[in-house]
């Protein structure tokens, strides 16, 4: 062993490579990247606990982690496509689906009219650094709220990349969210119930106004 041990297992000279980029060179972005997802995933527990389908916590959890199946990660695995957003034409990542891309951005805008400006999101771990470490029924409806967009942004997304069909109006994706609330409320706790009926009032006004606006054909 003493004889085997010092062999090389290359014939290149050892380097120090960064294992969080691509190209092995170490970058402040990644590095603080990095140190955001940890932070995140120290604020997961309430997820797991939420009135949600364990598909969507796992989804949300992918997300948050930076693992999930967009465009650009497929075509790293050499899978098909360009690797494009279908409706901005830009690299498409899991941040762009969740929060650049025009669809998030109607999305955010509607819910940010509806419930307040402490809906404004630019950068998801900051997003996440205010708002998910409330306490409380706070942080709890907060997690039920935020996986419902995200979910809403996803399928959203999968009905154009997937099947070609895409949202006439841009508060398509709000109704959808709004619809699937709806649909949880009775699955809440019922000490959180009367606080999220409070969000849906606003919502469902936010709604009517949307309707207003743009009816329906």
């Amino acid at each position: 062993l003493r004889e085997v041990a010092p062999l090389p297992l290359s014939p290149d000279p050892d380097t120090v490579s960064w294992s969080l980029s691509p190209s092995g060179e170490f970058s402040v972005s990644s590095a603080y990247q990095a140190l955001c997802r940890m932070l995140v995933l120290q604020w997961l527990s309430p997820l797991w606990k939420a009135p949600l389908p364990l598909k969507i916590k796992i989804f949300v959890w992918q997300l948050l982690r930076d693992r999930l199946p967009s465009r650009t990660e497929v075509l790293k695995r050499h899978g098909p496509g360009n690797g494009l957003c279908p409706l901005c034409h830009v690299p498409e990542t899991g941040t762009r689906i969740s929060f650049s891309c025009v669809a998030a951005q109607a999305l955010w805008c509607f819910v940010r009219e509806a419930l307040g400006p402490e809906w404004e999101a630019q950068d998801l771990a900051e997003f996440l650094h205010v708002r998910a470490t409330q306490v409380g029924r706070k942080r709890r409806l907060f997690w039920l709220i935020f996986a419902a967009m995200m979910w809403t942004l996803w399928t959203t997304r999968n009905k154009m990349v997937i099947e070609r069909v895409f949202p006439r109006r841009a508060s398509d994706s709000f109704f959808k969210f709004l619809a699937f609330l709806e649909h949880r409320h009775p699955l809440v706790r019922l000490r959180d119930r009367d606080r999220l009926q409070l969000f849906l009032d606003a919502l469902v006004s936010t709604a009517r106004r949307l309707s207003d606006r743009s009816p329906v054909p």
